[in-house]
């Protein structure tokens, strides 16, 4: 008879959280584990699974977009993808979320109780003891993930994403103008399309951004494409990057617009778990696909160069 472990033998294992692990089979469906009167039971083929989906969100893959794919389909894409510490110049950064959540405990805590004095404080804690590209790696992404959890699981609220947000945001100022170069070349505009209110992705390809030499022009989230174009034009940016987290009936007329309509020379760059449902064909310019940070930071190397 085959093996079965329970869910905390599983989260020890895999260093995923319970919280975790449950909302990827609740809302993702990632694995199926057998029910029984003692709880979840998990077989090796699942706990195999569990660490291969863990390994691909480590490297910047959003959980919803890989859930479904199956066993084989993950191990190619971890093999295509570089593991973050082989970008070149990068700290090592450890594929384990489990030290990640034990640091942020105080700041989720704090962010719990709305107490955003604290929770800043915490955070700037983190700030000032990490590397500013582990800073991204390991506080920021499992900051983002895990009140996205917290919020799909009813035990955080949208007041509380929005302090998160604002902390993030006052973080990325404050990257911004510790690594913005004297006479910064570059300039980047990052921003989401109208009805698009998930900003937590290009908030962390800013900072990323900004560490790799790049003036990044962080727009936020929900902005009509015409703006976007407006300010790209204006600022004359060489690389528009737009977040797509959800596809509408008018996502492909936006980015046939912002296409159109931002500088003639500028490349498009497209990120977020959206991105592949867009009909990017006959848009008549340079447009590269983000599967993740990772591949991100390789763009920004590339460009720069």
């Amino acid at each position: 008879m085959q093996t079965r472990y329970p869910i905390r033998a599983v989260a020890k294992i895999t260093g995923l959280s319970l919280d975790t692990l449950r909302a990827w089979e609740r809302r993702y469906q990632a694995v199926v584990p057998e029910r029984t009167d003692r709880g979840r039971q998990y077989g090796p083929e699942q706990i195999e699974r569990l660490l291969l989906l863990s390994q691909l969100v480590q490297r910047g893959h959003a959980i919803g977009g890989i859930a479904s794919l199956a066993d084989e389909e993950l191990k190619k894409l971890l093999e295509s993808v570089p593991a973050p510490s082989s970008v070149s110049g990068a700290s090592a950064v450890e594929a384990d979320p489990l030290p990640a959540l034990e640091m942020l405990a105080p700041v989720l805590a704090a962010v719990e109780r709305f107490d955003a004095s604290l929770a800043a404080d915490e955070l700037g804690r983190l700030a000032a003891v990490l590397a500013p590209r582990d800073l991204v790696y390991k506080v920021t992404l499992p900051l983002i993930r895990e009140v996205g959890i917290r919020w799909h699981n009813g035990t955080m609220v949208i007041a509380q994403e929005h302090l998160v947000s604002q902390m993030l945001r006052n973080l990325l100022g404050n990257m911004v103008r510790l690594y913005r170069p004297s006479n910064p070349a570059l300039k980047m505009i990052l921003a989401t399309p109208s009805g698009e209110s998930h900003e937590f992705g290009i908030l962390a390809a800013a900072m990323l951004a900004s560490m790799a030499g790049i003036e990044p022009v962080y727009l936020g989230a929900d902005l009509p494409v015409a703006e976007i174009a407006a300010t790209a034009r204006r600022v004359s940016a060489g690389v528009v990057l737009l977040g797509i987290t959800l596809v509408s009936d008018t996502t492909a007329r936006d980015v046939k617009l912002l296409a159109d309509s931002m500088p003639e020379d500028a490349e498009l760059w497209i990120g977020g778990a959206g991105r592949a449902q867009v009909d990017l064909s006959n848009l008549g310019r340079k447009i590269v696909l983000l599967n993740d940070l990772s591949s991100l930071e390789a763009e920004c190397s590339r460009w720069r160069n």
